[in-house]
């Protein structure tokens, strides 16, 4: 069969790369828009921490986080490229110690049904010090072992070239589908309404601080309070963020607001710690109007796939895996026609 797909962000890309290893061809049209959300992407890998109760998007998630393991490897194999994918564990902040007991027990309660997450434990301040050195330890604190990462951009990069790799099609240029050439998928992110006005898509601007200290480790994944996050990539290099900010607007310009928020974040978690090469980056992130990833059938022909906000880089390879399953004669074991958007529930 052959596809067409508007956008090559982490949706598109995934989609593609499996299509094209089930056999299919396929091309993908990407004008590498500033500010795509999947480039600038902390990429953590930990759906099991989330409070959210959705049971669709915690199926999505969580069948996607035991599939990255084999997706990577794959990748990595057949491209002989780095993804920055690594199983680093997670240091888990809470308010207060009050509170750590009741987290403990609903984290733990998902092992059974994903005993990929690890092992779950109490830190002590001591403990935590032994790893991370220079974390603070003021809040009470959790480990998870399976928690893990990947770097959104160098995955973006790899994928490409799987996919060039497979004989698939990759141009970076603005999309003009053309008529009669198999099934058109939208997977345009941000920017989706620009391509198909079926389903409705907003996006938030997401703003991270970039900095690096003096360290030569790469150091767990650390969800902090509400949601902060912190992420290491190795030769001091580290990341926290992230803002929230509804936007119609397409400027991924920094803000000095965000820019002192994340200043001053990093100072709290670093603690008389010396912050070096401060830079910001910018992200757009697309959400639908329930909240959910949507994979919407528009006509035999034409879908639109969006919507996946922060979880797009833990959703979208096991979500691009069982799209093309569905037209490869393979099996499918995620209900995509619940994520049709008048199926899909709050996405509280």
């Amino acid at each position: 069969m052959q596809f067409q797909i508007v956008g090559g962000g982490i949706a598109g890309a995934s989609i593609a790369y499996h299509l094209v290893k089930d056999g299919h061809d396929v091309t993908v049209y990407d004008r590498s828009d500033k500010g795509q959300a999947t480039q600038v992407s902390a990429g953590i890998i930990s759906p099991w921490v989330s409070q959210r109760r959705n049971k669709l998007w915690y199926q999505l998630v969580r069948t996607g986080a035991a599939y990255y393991p084999t997706f990577i490897q794959e990748v990595e194999d057949l491209t002989g490229s780095r993804t920055g994918y690594q199983r680093t564990g997670a240091v888990l902040f809470f308010r207060d110690e009050e509170v750590l007991p009741k987290a403990y027990k609903r984290i733990r309660s998902k092992q059974q049904d994903a005993p990929e997450m690890g092992e779950l434990s109490y830190l002590t301040p001591e403990k935590q010090r032994e790893f991370f050195p220079q974390l603070t330890t003021e809040f009470p604190s959790l480990f998870l072992t399976g928690a893990g990462m990947v770097n959104g951009a160098q995955l973006l990069d790899a994928l490409k070239k799987a996919i060039v790799q497979l004989d698939g099609k990759w141009i970076s240029r603005n999309a003009v589908p053309e008529p009669g050439q198999g099934i058109t998928i939208y997977a345009g992110g941000a920017w989706g309404n620009e391509y198909q006005k079926k389903v409705p898509i907003s996006h938030q601007r997401a703003q991270l601080l970039r900095f690096t200290l003096d360290s030569d480790k790469v150091y767990p994944v650390v969800m902090g309070l509400k949601t902060h996050y912190i992420v290491s990539f190795g030769n001091g290099r580290f990341a926290i963020g992230t803002t929230h900010e509804d936007t119609d607007s397409f400027d991924s310009s920094p803000t000095e607001e965000a820019t002192a928020e994340l200043l001053d974040l990093a100072k709290m978690y670093f603690p008389g710690q010396e912050l070096k090469d401060l830079e910001m980056a910018v992200g757009l992130r697309p959400y639908t109007p329930n909240f959910l990833p949507v994979i919407e059938y528009v006509n035999d022909q034409t879908i639109v796939v969006n919507g996946l906000g922060s979880s797009g880089l833990t959703a979208a390879p096991i979500l691009g895996k069982e799209l093309s399953a569905s037209y490869s004669n393979k099996p499918v074991h995620l209900p995509l026609e619940a994520f049709r958007l008048e199926e899909g529930t709050d996405g509280s």
